[in-house]
C-alpha cells in the first residue's frame, strides 16, 4: 500500500512539473504570436508605402522626369519587406517548434493520467488471481475512460442486469493493450461497445472506426502487434481500414 502511494505521489508530482512546463512555453507562444503579428502590421505598412509609390511613380513617368531620389527610396522600402518576410517565417518555425513540444508534454501527461487510471481504478490492490465483480467494474471503467478522453465518441450503454461473473486481471490487462492501440496507434475516433450479459459469461462486442490509415500496410501490421498483447478473453474478429471489431468472453 504504501509503495503504492508513494508511485502515485511521484506520478503526481511529475504532473505538475510538466503542467508547469506546459505553461511556460504557452506564455513564450503568446510573446511571439503578439511580435509576430506586430511585424506583420510593419509589412502591411511598408508594402502600403511600396504600392503609394509605384502610383507617385507612374505619375511622374508620365508628366515629369523621375526624381533619383524616389527609386532608391522605393527600393529601400522593398528590402525592408524582404528583411521582414523572414523575420515572419522565422516566428512562425518557433512558433512551430512550441506547439510540438506542448504537444509532446500533453502527450506525457495523458500518458500519466492513465497510469494513475489503471492503477486506482482497474488495478488498484488487486493481486493477479483476485477477482472483482464484473457489470459495475467495467461501467465504471468506461466512465473514467471517457473523462479521459473527452474528444472520442464512446458509445456504451451501462447495464442493470446481474450477472456471476467477475473481473479478472487478465481481462483488464489485455483490455487496457487494446485501448492504447485504438486510440493512440490508430486513432480511433469512435468506438461502439454492445455488452451480452449472462448469468455465467459476458460477451464484450467491440467496434472502433479508425482515422484514415497514411499507410496501409503498417496499419495491417498492427494487428499482428496487438494480437501478441491480447489475453485470453480477446479475440480480433476484423481488421479493415473502415473497421476494426474485437470481441472479449469473460466466464465465470
Amino acid at each position: 500500500m504504501e509503495k503504492k502511494k508513494e508511485k502515485s505521489y511521484l506520478i503526481s508530482q511529475l504532473y505538475d512539473y510538466l503542467e508547469e512546463q506546459i505553461q511556460l512555453l504557452k506564455a513564450d507562444r503568446h510573446q511571439l504570436n503578439r511580435k509576430m503579428h506586430e511585424i506583420v502590421q510593419e509589412k502591411n505598412e511598408k508594402e502600403g508605402t511600396i504600392e503609394n509609390q509605384q502610383k507617385i511613380y507612374q505619375i511622374r513617368k508620365i508628366f515629369s522626369p523621375l526624381p533619383l531620389e524616389i527609386e532608391e527610396s522605393k527600393q529601400s522600402v522593398s528590402e525592408d519587406v524582404i528583411k521582414i518576410e523572414k523575420d515572419i517565417k522565422e516566428f512562425q518555425k518557433k512558433i512551430k517548434d512550441k506547439d510540438h513540444k506542448i504537444e509532446e508534454l500533453l502527450s506525457y501527461q495523458k500518458g500519466l493520467e492513465e497510469d494513475l487510471l489503471f492503477d486506482d481504478i482497474v488495478t488498484g490492490d488487486m493481486k493477479e488471481d483476485e477477482k472483482i465483480p464484473f457489470v459495475p467494474a467495467f461501467d465504471e471503467l468506461i466512465r473514467y475512460i471517457k473523462k479521459m478522453h473527452p474528444t472520442a465518441r464512446l458509445n456504451y450503454r451501462e447495464s442493470d442486469q446481474e450477472s456471476k461473473v467477475c473481473m479478472t486481471f487478465s481481462f483488464l490487462k489485455g483490455f487496457h493493450a487494446l485501448f492504447e492501440m485504438l486510440m493512440t496507434d490508430i486513432g480511433a475516433f469512435v468506438i461502439n461497445f454492445e455488452n451480452i450479459i449472462d448469468e455465467y459469461k459476458i460477451l464484450i462486442k467491440i467496434e472502433a472506426k479508425p482515422k484514415v490509415a497514411k499507410n496501409a500496410k503498417e496499419f495491417y501490421e498492427k494487428r499482428s502487434v496487438l494480437e501478441q498483447q491480447l489475453t485470453k478473453e480477446f479475440s480480433v474478429t476484423r481488421w479493415k481500414t473502415n473497421s476494426i471489431n474485437v470481441q472479449a468472453l469473460i466466464e465465470l
